[in-house]
C-alpha cells in the first residue's frame, strides 16, 4: 500500500454524523481517528489499469484515484487509494474483481458509524490543519415527486472555520471539509 501520497487528504463531513453522536465537533489543530468512506456517483466512469495506485484531490472531496480491490463481499468493499477506504453501499465497483487495478473518481468522508468489523485495518490518525464550510445556500429541488432541499451548485463556495459547530451551522445542515494530515501511525 502506497501511504506516502499524498500527505493531506480532504475528507468531507456532514453535519449528522457529528450529530448522531459517533464524533464530538472537529477543530483545526487536532488530532482525531477515523476511517474514510468512499461513495461513486453512478454515472462515474470505472477502468481497468496498469498504473501504479495513486490518488489526485480534484474538488472539495472529491479525487481522481487508481486503486486496488481489497475485498469485496454483499456487505463492504474494501479499496487500496493510497489510504484504504471502503464502502458499505453498492456501486460500480462490485464488478471489479479483488486484487484488480482500477480508475475512478470517488468522493471520500468521514465515516458516519465509527467504523469496526472483521476487514483490514481503516481507522487512520489524522490531524486537522484546516476546516472548510460550505457556504451555498439551500434551495428547494422536486426529485423523483418529492421535494428536497439541496445545495445551489451555481453558488458552491466555502470560507475556513476553526471548528465545526454541527447543531448550528447551516441550522444544523452544514458540510465541511475536514483538511488532514495523515500520521505515520498504523491503521486500526
Amino acid at each position: 500500500m502506497a501511504l506516502s501520497q499524498p500527505s493531506t487528504w480532504n475528507i468531507g463531513l456532514n453535519a449528522w454524523i457529528v450529530q448522531d453522536g459517533n464524533y464530538p465537533d472537529f477543530g483545526v489543530n487536532e488530532a482525531v481517528k477515523f476511517a474514510v468512506e468512499f461513495c461513486q456517483r453512478p454515472e462515474t466512469a470505472v477502468e481497468s489499469s496498469n498504473s501504479e495506485v495513486v490518488a489526485k484531490h480534484l474538488r472539495d472531496a472529491t479525487y481522481q484515484v487508481v486503486g486496488k480491490k481489497i475485498e469485496g463481499t454483499s456487505k463492504i468493499t474494501v479499496l487500496d487509494i493510497g489510504i484504504l477506504v471502503y464502502s458499505q453501499f453498492e456501486s460500480q465497483l462490485a464488478i471489479v474483481e479483488c486484487g484488480a487495478c482500477f480508475q475512478t473518481e470517488l468522493n471520500l468522508g468521514v465515516d458516519p458509524y465509527g467504523f469496526s468489523g472483521h476487514v483490514p485495518a481503516l481507522v487512520y490518525s489524522w490531524h486537522i490543519t484546516s476546516i472548510l464550510r460550505q457556504t451555498a445556500p439551500f434551495i428547494e429541488t422536486v426529485h423523483g415527486g418529492r421535494k428536497l432541499l439541496t445545495r445551489d451548485a451555481s453558488r458552491f463556495g466555502d470560507v475556513e472555520i476553526r471548528k465545526t459547530d454541527a447543531w448550528r451551522d447551516d441550522k444544523g445542515r452544514a458540510d465541511y471539509i475536514l483538511v488532514c494530515e495523515l500520521l505515520p501511525v498504523p491503521a486500526e
